[in-house]
């Protein structure tokens, strides 16, 4: 299998993902494309479980960011769906969780599925695949059914909510709402981006024993940026070794100690005393 290594804009987009060296480009897109959307999706969801099972259902819109003090001051019920037990402090939810038990399932089961999609999975070298995120996101819809049967009290316009019903509306404003279209997506090698009529062999061989690293990009962000000549570790090495350096060269310019002079080592006739009588003293008297 061929494994490509693929990355976003973002380090925080990059996945692995395996194929064969006969795909066609286009399918390859629509794979990628498809894997990179429902990535996101599944991060979304697991931070909208977080959210709910923290505070509570989002509040309705005209009462969002409103304090109690505000409320009462107009015809408006802040508190209209229950008597806040978790209040939250930007006044975005309702502050009525779900029973304790059902607030650690839903907060488990996304805590799962975050890393089950992580970035981190590209250090350990493990392939990413629509299987494992469906199944994620399975879990999640479950956790929200165990909370909320069939969406009881659970509010339409709820992330998590719009997130299992599929009716989400991605602004792009954030990495997890950067969903991409197959039609407006390029995929970029070595400098070169893959042209569709062609097959991924035509770019890298028919070695299905074969790991590159390809660029996830939007087709109006034109070029990707070239890949830095070391990476991320190495250059924090170099960094602390520099920083080292100049803190001893600031050392030795700030230390005026001469006591140095009367060490044993700076003492000029140090070899002649090790040279004769092996250094013991010249004793002129027989033992």
């Amino acid at each position: 299998m061929v494994v490509l290594h693929v990355k976003r804009t973002s380090p925080k987009g990059e996945f692995l993902f395996e194929t064969t060296a006969g795909i066609s480009v286009t399918d390859l897109k629509k794979q990628l494309v498809e894997l990179h959307n429902k990535r996101i999706k599944c991060l979304r969801l697991a931070d909208a479980l977080r959210e709910l099972a923290k505070h509570g259902p989002l509040r309705p819109e005209e009462t969002r960011g409103l304090s109690e003090e505000v409320g009462k001051m107009s015809h408006l019920d802040v508190n209209a769906y229950g008597t806040p037990t978790a209040p939250d402090e930007h006044a975005y939810r309702t502050g009525c969780p779900p029973p304790a038990h059902a607030a650690a399932v839903l907060t488990r089961t996304a805590d799962e599925a975050s890393a089950a999609v992580s970035h981190n999975l590209v250090a350990h070298r493990r392939a990413l695949d629509l299987a494992t995120i469906q199944e994620q996101l399975d879990c999640m819809q479950g956790a929200v059914m165990i909370a909320y049967p069939a969406f009881h009290r659970l509010p339409s316009f709820d992330p998590a909510r719009i997130e299992l019903e599929n009716a989400e509306a991605p602004d792009g404003q954030s990495e997890n709402q950067d969903v991409l279209e197959p039609a407006q997506s390029s995929l970029w090698w070595a400098g070169k981006e893959l042209e569709s009529g062609k097959t991924l062999s035509d770019y890298i061989g028919k070695n299905e024993k074969t790991k590159i690293i390809v660029k996830l990009m939007a087709s109006s962000q034109g070029a990707p940026v070239r890949e830095p000549r070391v990476d991320e570790e190495t250059h924090k090495a170099m960094l602390a070794y520099y920083y080292k350096k100049q803190e001893e060269q600031k050392a030795l310019n700030n230390n005026d100690d001469d006591s140095y002079l009367t060490s044993e080592w700076a003492n000029p006739k140090a070899l002649k005393g090790s040279l004769v009588g092996g250094g013991r003293g010249i004793s002129w008297r027989p033992h």
